[in-house]
């Protein structure tokens, strides 16, 4: 299993995962190191960090469910992920949030407004927590297509439950980036779907965050955009990373984000409804380094130069 300190010099931010709950749906939450005593992996996040990286602690995962449905839940939620930033220095958090863990109750239309207890108890622990760190606190989100771009055509459940969550912590949030993979095909702006794995499907999922869209198709209901820097995508290392699809070769990849910064078209389906680009867009995220070291680092060799060049 990789050590944290041996992670690719050529990442930015290296999401440690995952901080759980102690028990599916409690608010206290625990993370141990894998392979390493507490001590080695501080030490490892203390070089990380002399090096110039970011070091998140990500929450939750495919089987983290994590629900804060009352004040003791919440109280609990912050205490504990509080004294776990704290012990190892974590530079934030990243929101890996998935399943019953964000999910609207019925009749929680406004995503303004939101009334689930599950929800407003999340945004208001992650606000704590922020203002518990200050300024230099990382927030960073990694929810599934559903939950965000899923919104525009339907609110309720799972579809758009990431939206309160976005729009009530967006003066705080550092960056999102939605896993564009095990999502099966989306539809972007324009009203036409668009198969995972595409340039065209990464083009049109980031435009609806770069743009803002209309909530269950209301236009009097417009999700708002987020600033170019707050928005980047996730993508699968490897094939074998995604059992669900996704994968994108870094061809398409780059084909994607040159159209996205530069305003550049590889010719394809999808056209940006902003023609210039978005000059600031934040990048990329893989699901996951450890994928990406058990295959030869082919994925951050071919896309950290590519990046590199865009500035």
């Amino acid at each position: 299993m990789l050590k944290l300190r041996d992670v690719s010099k050529k990442y930015d931010v290296i999401n440690v995962a995952f901080a759980e709950p102690v028990s599916p749906g409690s608010g206290t939450m625990t993370f141990t190191p894998f392979n390493a005593t507490v001590d080695e992996f501080k030490a490892d996040v203390a070089y990380l960090k002399s090096q110039g990286k970011k070091v998140l602690i990500s929450l939750g995962g495919e089987k983290g469910t994590v629900t804060l449905s009352d004040a003791t839940k919440k109280q609990e939620f912050i205490s504990t992920m509080t004294s776990i930033i704290q012990t190892y220095n974590f530079d934030g958090i990243d929101i890996d949030l998935e399943g019953s863990s964000v999910a609207l109750n019925g009749g929680d239309a406004d995503f303004k407004n939101p009334t689930t207890p599950g929800i407003v108890n999340l945004i208001d622990a992650v606000r704590t927590l922020s203002g518990t760190f200050g300024s230099g606190f990382v927030l960073t989100m990694a929810p599934e297509t559903a939950y965000v771009q899923g919104g525009m055509v339907a609110y309720g459940g799972p579809w758009g439950a990431y939206l309160p969550i976005i729009h009530a912590l967006r003066d705080k949030l550092t960056y999102i980036h939605v896993q564009h993979y095990n999502s099966g095909t989306m539809m972007g702006l324009d009203g036409r779907s668009y198969a995972q794995g595409t340039a065209d499907f990464h083009v049109a999922m980031a435009e609806m965050l770069l743009k803002g869209f209309p909530v269950h198709y209301n236009a009097n209901n417009v999700f708002p955009a987020l600033r170019p820097e707050q928005v980047a995508i996730g993508v699968p290392a490897v094939p074998s990373a995604a059992p669900g699809g996704g994968y994108t070769s870094a061809a398409e990849v780059q084909k994607a984000i040159t159209y996205l910064v530069k305003g550049t078209s590889f010719g394809g389906s999808y056209q940006l409804q902003n023609p210039a680009g978005y000059p600031g867009f934040k990048g990329l995220m893989t699901w996951s380094i450890n994928w990406d070291a058990a295959s030869g680092y082919g994925f951050i060799n071919s896309h950290r130069p590519f990046l590199d060049g865009l500035n």
